[in-house]
């Protein structure tokens, strides 16, 4: 599986989850401000509370294919939990998440909290290793 692919399914996969929304087509909708956006990498000024997934890393041997992909999360305006809250909603759902649209297991690594941006929006980033099924990962 190339990055793309991966990078958008699990797009696909934090879309799904109830007020997430990923809309990645150009006539789509942008996001409203009550739903948390989900984004291919670099995320739009709004809605307030969104989500941007980034494959940033690879680790390749005959076995295991492996990425490392990076979300960044930002919470709503003035709202010190906000990016915390939606990393434990994306955290439940990917952990250990398994054998499910080409991903063998998703362990996260690291998370770090980043700050609020100019508009009082709290940020965190999470890290995960991704591990692609061999079939999904050979094609």
């Amino acid at each position: 599986m190339d990055d793309e692919t991966l990078t958008e399914r699990l797009c696909q996969i934090l879309g799904a989850l109830p007020s997430f929304a990923y809309r990645p087509g150009d006539n789509d909708p942008l996001p409203t401000a009550d739903e948390i956006g989900v984004f291919y990498g670099r995320i739009a000024d709004t809605p307030d509370r969104a989500v941007g997934v980034r494959v940033y890393g690879a680790l390749d041997d005959r076995y295991l294919h492996r990425r490392r992909v990076q979300v960044w999360i930002r919470g709503g305006r003035r709202d010190p939990a906000g990016a915390d809250r939606i990393a434990g909603v994306i955290f439940r759902r990917l952990d250990k998440l398994s054998r499910e649209g080409g991903i063998n297991g998703i362990r996260r690594e690291s998370v770090a909290a980043l700050g609020a941006d100019d508009n009082d929006r709290e940020q965190r980033s999470e890290n995960y290793l991704i591990t692609l099924d061999n079939e999904e990962a050979l094609q």
